[in-house]
């Protein structure tokens, strides 16, 4: 991708899901539960062109797209039945990618097999089930997934026990909030499921400015790739501040495109199965939040 200039901010508003919280992989599950009864499944090209709707919108194209027999009230329905049973257990974004493949790689090379980056990057954001699946077919493992599954969440659970739980989340809302720079949240979710996803972390989400939920909020007119959660969001702040004074963090290709079109920068940390394409309309493109540096933006720079 090519350089681009980084222009001076005073103001961060933030995604949630998928870059704050651990819930993207949650979604699939709760996704795939719908779907599989219709003898359907839910690849990823799907799902990078739901990423960052509102529910209705989001549920008309499944709805639509899937040729599902009930309306898109029902989807939206079973779609929250189901999150809220998963959501319960959403954690701050960790860096645990790179121990799942870690111990996937450990399986695999127990029996003589390599581990390809083509099956891993079919595994991610599938349920564990489906995951054993992949691994096994693919490595041609002599193991069933009952026995591939009772590795692997031993092997996890050694590397889990001591890891941070945040990669680079955490330190960044502390470190603007200590030095006063003003930052919101802004995501297509509605209220109610804001309050679910976030009610192990209220202490550290209670740093926001104030919380912009797209679905249940009336001036949010427009979802994602729509700017008008962010516009919303810029207005709230005690004294709004200008569009190009805002910096945007999103994991998303429709949230990336929602803050150019309200002419803010927008950093962006994508799902790592997204092609080049789809991230390049972002100012900038980071790994994790633990690699941003505020200061390349006019901000105060982390105190080391």
């Amino acid at each position: 991708m090519a350089h681009k200039v980084l222009r001076k901010v005073t103001h961060c508003i933030f995604d949630m899901d998928g870059l704050l919280l651990d819930t993207e992989r949650l979604y699939t599950v709760a996704t795939e539960m719908i779907l599989e009864p219709y003898g359907k499944a839910y690849p990823f090209e799907v799902k990078e062109r739901v990423m960052g709707l509102q529910t209705e919108p989001l549920s008309r194209f499944m709805v639509e797209h899937f040729e599902l027999p009930i309306s898109w009230e029902e989807y939206a329905r079973q779609q929250r039945a189901n999150a809220e049973k998963l959501m319960r257990n959403a954690q701050l974004m960790p860096d645990t990618e790179r121990i799942y493949e870690e111990v996937t790689r450990q399986i695999a090379a127990s029996f003589g097999r390599p581990y390809p980056e083509a099956v891993r990057f079919r595994v991610m954001g599938t349920t564990e089930q489906r995951s054993a699946e992949i691994a096994i077919t693919e490595c041609q493992l002599p193991i069933s997934r009952t026995d591939f599954l009772k590795r692997y969440t031993q092997l996890c659970h050694e590397r889990l026990h001591n890891v941070p739980l945040l990669e680079g989340a955490e330190r960044l809302l502390r470190h603007l909030h200590a030095s006063k720079v003003p930052f919101c949240l802004a995501t297509s979710s509605g209220a109610d499921m804001v309050e679910l996803k976030t009610n192990q972390h209220r202490e550290l989400f209670g740093l926001f400015d104030h919380k912009v939920c797209g679905s249940t909020d009336k001036e949010v007119a427009n979802g994602k790739p729509a700017p008008d959660i962010f516009l919303v969001a810029a207005s709230r702040f005690g004294v709004s501040p200008a569009a190009a004074d805002c910096l945007v963090f999103e994991d998303s290709p429709n949230g990336v495109t929602a803050a150019n079109s309200a002419g803010m920068q927008v950093v962006m940390v994508p799902d790592p199965r997204l092609s080049e394409e789809k991230t390049s309309h972002a100012t900038q493109v980071l790994g994790s939040l633990a690699d941003f540096k505020p200061e390349q933006f006019g901000l105060p720079p982390f105190r080391e």
